[in-house]
Order: structure tokens, then C-alpha cells, then sequence
């Protein structure tokens, strides 16, 4: 197998790595901006990978699959430095974190050429699973990926034509992974503040553990239609309290403000001050409004 790489940082190497470990013959080609960079060379002949000093020599091989892996401004520049040596044979896979806009504005120039196009969402850790990471494809070449990439062991799944939307699952699971490291954060920096970690952990845990995820969240989404201007309040008192404290509130803010927007859409009066059924007869009522 022919591999290639534009951008050869965490991902590009954690999975040109992962390539090769799970097949020496496989031939790895990379390109990377810091190409010049001690540390970008030493990674290179680590693994036995050809490194590039521009990215149109990469694409120029032949290559099964080519994927693109630099910062997300830079996704743009990375295809046009190689749209001149797209080719039939080869499946391109962009695996950057720009918007889904991006992403289709690219699958619809590889359609013009009638070439295959990924969306690749990385949804785990590379480190440990290197090419084996759990990925979500989307795209006019994403079945097309997925059979090729079970040759390789890759951990692919599907999630339809469109290009863009692996990239919108991600984006919408980072609401959470992110907003919950960083709540949890404020949460903790608060309770260390006052020398009660310990009590605050052990209450929080007897909470989430005892219960399945959808029951909580059910119920935490809910209960904000009845009571989401009384939380309002709540939450300022928090915010108070955290700065006596000298904690900056900055996530409890935001929870604050999320609520008020939440009472100022009369969602209350939309169930005629009853409860909704579960979360999604909730939030299909809010975006209707």
C-alpha cells in the first residue's frame, strides 16, 4: 500500500506510524511544513517514511489513499497545492477540523473531476490507536475508504454521502467533550478553593452513577422548562459566590445566560406548564421557535 500525508504532525505520524507497524511493506510519503525541522526528520526515519519538501511530490506518487492533516486554516492551501496531480486511482481524505463549509466547497471541486472525496472526523485518542482511531467518514468516496481501509485494520464508519457532516458530528460532540472539561474544571477549581474536592466528587459521582446517561439527561433538559428562571437567579448567586472565592465564572456565566435564553423563549408556556414527554420533545419545540 502507497500512503500519503500532507501535514506531518500528531496525525500524520501517529497513523503513517500505525501504517507501517501493522505492514512494513507499506510506503509511507509525507509532507509537512517544518519538512526541515530536526524533529520532523528524525520522526520520518523513525518509521521509514519519505519526507517531502513540498506537497505536490507527495501527491505526484502513486498512491492508494492521499490524506490531508494540517491545521484547519491551512486545509484551503493544502488542496490547492496539489489539485493539479488529483488522479482516479487515488482516494483523498481530509481529516483537518475545518467547517463543513470547507469541506463541501472541496468535495464539490473533486466531484468536477470525478474524484472520490472523504470527510474524516477523528473521534478518539491517536496516541495508542494511531491508524486504528476511530473514525467517521462522510463523502461521495467514504465507502470507497472504508473497504480499502479494512485491508489496514482501520476503524471507519460510515455516516453518509454528504461531505461535511463527520466533520458537524464532531463539532457537536466537542460541545460536550469540551464544555465538560472545562465545567468540570471551574467546578473543581471552585470546590479545591474551599477545600472540599473530596465532599464535591463523591456527591457528583453518587449523582451520575446512579442512573443511565439518557435518564439524566432527560430529566437535566427537562426540568428546565419549569424551572429555568428560578435557575437564572441561582446561577448568578453562583457566580457571586465563585468570585468571593476569587474564581472567575466563566463557565457558570454561560450556563446562566443559556438558561435565561431558555426562559425568554416562553418555552414554559408552549407546554402550557407541564413537563415535556423527554429531551428531544423539548428541544424539537425550542428550534421550531
Amino acid at each position: 500500500m502507497n500512503i500519503g500525508f500532507i501535514g506531518f504532525g500528531e496525525v500524520g505520524y501517529e497513523m503513517a506510524k500505525g501504517f507501517r507497524a501493522q505492514n512494513d511493506r507499506n510506503k509511507v510519503y509525507v509532507y509537512d511544513h517544518l519538512h526541515d525541522n530536526p524533529k520532523t526528520i528524525e520522526r520520518a526515519e523513525t518509521i521509514g517514511a519519505v519526507l517531502f519538501d513540498a506537497p505536490e511530490k507527495v501527491a505526484q506518487q502513486t498512491l492508494s489513499v492521499l490524506f490531508t492533516a494540517v491545521p484547519a486554516s491551512f486545509t484551503k492551501e493544502a488542496w490547492s497545492s496539489i489539485e493539479s496531480y488529483i488522479n482516479k486511482e487515488t482516494i483523498y481524505i481530509d481529516l483537518t477540523t475545518a467547517s463543513a463549509e470547507v469541506k463541501q466547497q472541496i468535495s464539490d471541486s473533486m466531484i468536477e473531476k470525478n474524484q472520490f472525496f472523504v470527510d474524516g472526523a477523528i473521534m478518539g485518542p491517536l496516541k495508542g490507536n494511531q491508524h486504528k482511531v476511530p473514525i467517521m467518514v462522510s463523502g461521495n468516496g467514504a465507502e470507497a475508504f472504508i473497504e480499502w481501509g479494512r485491508k489496514v485494520e482501520m476503524n471507519l464508519e460510515f455516516v453518509n454521502k454528504t461531505p461535511g457532516d463527520a466533520t458537524n458530528i464532531k463539532f457537536i460532540r466537542s460541545i460536550f467533550t469540551k464544555g465538560l472539561s472545562t465545567l468540570l474544571h471551574e467546578l473543581m477549581e471552585t470546590a479545591s478553593a474551599l477545600d472540599l474536592e473530596d465532599t464535591i466528587l463523591q456527591s457528583i459521582t453518587h449523582t451520575m452513577d446512579k442512573e443511565p446517561f439518557e435518564n439524566i439527561l432527560n430529566r437535566l433538559i427537562t426540568g428546565n422548562v419549569q424551572h429555568s428562571e428560578r435557575r437564572v437567579k441561582e446561577m448568578e448567586n453562583v457566580a457571586d459566590f465563585m468570585l468571593e472565592n476569587n474564581v472567575e465564572p466563566v463557565m457558570t456565566r454561560a450556563t446562566r445566560d443559556k438558561l435565561k435564553a431558555i426562559t425568554e423563549s416562553n418555552i414554559r408556556e408552549a407546554f402550557m406548564e407541564k413537563e415535556p414527554n423527554d429531551w428531544k420533545e423539548m428541544i424539537h419545540t425550542m428550534n421550531q421557535k
